[in-house]
């Protein structure tokens, strides 16, 4: 048996199939990116307050930055890279950046990624938002002065049950964040 494990290495390595994958490799055999993967967590952790200061904000567009490169360069490729670059591009406060949120968190459905059911939703609400058009999920909340409201909001778009099916809590259950500072 131990004679074998170098024998399929080299096969991997004279088919040009590396530890990453090929683009036309099936899902299952596309490793994730562990520098978009350290980024996806620096994201959240900026989060976890629910405060963004300018430093944060400009953390923000470093990593969307990086994020589209490594997109251009075909570095994001499995379901949790789609996954973890949907909500990168999420942040972003363009709404092209948002829509492509969108169609990540899609590509990671796509791959299997269930978890990305969510962030499909928050995104094209962000995006519709973005676009003065009212959110559909009812995922975004915005600050107007001391309250905090959807924003314009389309609540009878859906029934709660597709809400329920993509993640997203019924209305009735809905929360704003405990509070946007």
């Amino acid at each position: 048996m131990k004679h074998l494990i170098p024998l399929l290495a080299a096969a991997l390595l004279l088919s040009g199939c590396g530890p990453e994958g090929r683009a036309g490799d099936p899902p299952a055999a596309r490793a994730d990116n562990p520098a978009l993967n350290a980024m996806f967590n620096a994201d959240q952790k900026a989060r976890q307050d629910n405060h963004l200061d300018l430093l944060e904000s400009m953390a923000d567009a470093e990593r969307l930055a990086e994020a589209k490169a490594m997109l251009d360069r075909g570095e994001i490729r499995s379901g949790a890279d789609y996954f973890r670059a949907a909500f990168i591009f999420h942040h972003s406060r363009e709404a092209d950046d948002m829509l492509k949120a969108h169609v990540l968190a899609t590509a990671a459905l796509a791959q299997g990624h269930q978890d990305a059911a969510w962030i499909a939703a928050a995104s094209l609400d962000r995006y519709l938002q973005a676009t003065e058009r009212p959110q559909i999920y009812g995922t975004q909340f915005v600050q107007t002065g001391a309250e905090t409201t959807r924003g314009a909001f389309d609540p009878d778009f859906m029934p709660d049950s597709l809400r329920r099916d993509t993640r997203v809590p019924p209305l009735a259950e809905q929360q704003p964040p405990p509070q946007i500072r």
